[in-house]
This record gives structure tokens, C-alpha cells and sequence, in this order.
């Protein structure tokens, strides 16, 4: 989960994925794998693309911070800023994509956002502890929406994608609210 809090020093999960099981990392490093093959193969048919392993990603809630702010929240290094914008800004991000697959408590989660008129695709992957995540399901569905944030570490949002469709991010809510009842 994002340390919310700048300069808190907790590790990243894609960190703390790195040093558990070979199973775990195996999941993460095919998650990565299977994003740039997607975009190559979306080059292929004309589009131009925009990848990013996020460093680290969240599941954030409406009541985990100070604003009404909820979605899954992708972190990026700042040196990919400059081309993510050159893919996100002025186009209009109406289709989404959603591949994902879960292992061990953990979601490894391909999230492919398309403006067809401008032949654009950003792809995003990024891996969550499912039991961070209940709060956040639980507000998607019951509002039918939720966000995508891009950030970089200092929080700052360098985009938003609104989806208005949640049962591609969820399909099983279940699966998510069992951990409500393991901490």
C-alpha cells in the first residue's frame, strides 16, 4: 500500500514483492511481460503506446484520507512523467481494459486505457494486497464508479482515469470482503 505520508520510509510493495516467495515475484515479472507484449502487439495494429510498472500501487477508500478521493492509486518514477503526459494529455480515455490475476493475497492487475479517435493506449500494471482493498470495493460498488490516479512519490497526480464500470476491477467482491474479517 502507498505510504501516504512522504519520506515515511516503509518499503514499496513492489519492494517487499521482490523479496517474498518465488511464486510472488514469478507473478509480478509475468504481469510486466504480458503488459509490454500487449503494447507491442497494439503497436503493431497502428497505436501509440505508453507502458508503466507502477512502483508501487494502492487501493485507497473515500475513508482513508482527508478528501472523497478514492480509486487505485498507480505510483510512477518521475522520469516517466514527460511521456506518460505525452500520452494522457488532450486525449480522451473512453475504453478500458482490465487483466488480472491474483496469487497468495496479492492482485497483479494490467490496466489498458484507450482513446481510439487518437489511436492512444496507456498501460499500467501495478500489484495490491487484496486485504488493503475491501474498503475500496465495498465504496466502487456501492457508488458504480471509481478513479485510476497516476502519482508520482510525492503524491503529485499527474492523471486520472474515471471508470464507470467497477465489476472489470472486482469481479468477485467476495473475494475482497473476506479479508475484512482476517486482521
Amino acid at each position: 500500500m502507498v505510504n501516504q505520508t512522504p519520506g515515511g520510509g516503509r518499503p514499496s510493495e513492489a519492494d517487499r514483492l521482490a523479496q517474498t516467495s518465488e511464486s510472488v515475484k514469478s507473478s509480478w515479472e509475468r504481469t510486466v511481460h504480458d503488459m509490454k507484449a500487449m503494447a507491442a502487439d497494439r503497436e503493431e495494429k497502428g497505436f501509440s503506446t505508453f507502458t508503466a510498472a507502477a512502483g508501487d500501487t494502492a487501493p485507497v477508500s473515500p475513508q482513508m484520507g482527508e478528501s472523497d478521493e478514492f480509486g487505485l492509486t498507480f505510483i510512477i518514477s518521475g522520469s516517466e512523467v514527460p511521456d506518460f503526459e505525452d500520452s494522457y494529455i488532450g486525449n480522451d480515455f473512453t475504453e478500458t481494459g482490465v487483466y488480472q490475476s491474483n496469487l497468495e493475497g496479492h492482485v497483479y492487475i494490467v490496466t489498458e486505457y484507450i482513446d481510439m479517435e487518437a489511436k492512444e493506449i496507456i498501460f499500467l500494471a501495478g500489484a495490491y494486497q487484496m486485504r488493503n482493498a475491501p474498503g475500496l470495493v465495498r465504496a466502487a460498488i456501492d457508488r458504480g464508479e471509481m478513479y485510476s490516479r497516476v502519482k508520482t512519490i510525492d503524491h503529485t497526480e499527474v492523471g486520472t482515469f474515471k471508470h464507470d464500470d467497477v465489476s472489470a476491477f472486482f469481479p468477485n467482491p467476495d473475494e475482497f470482503y473476506a479479508y475484512e474479517f482476517r486482521r
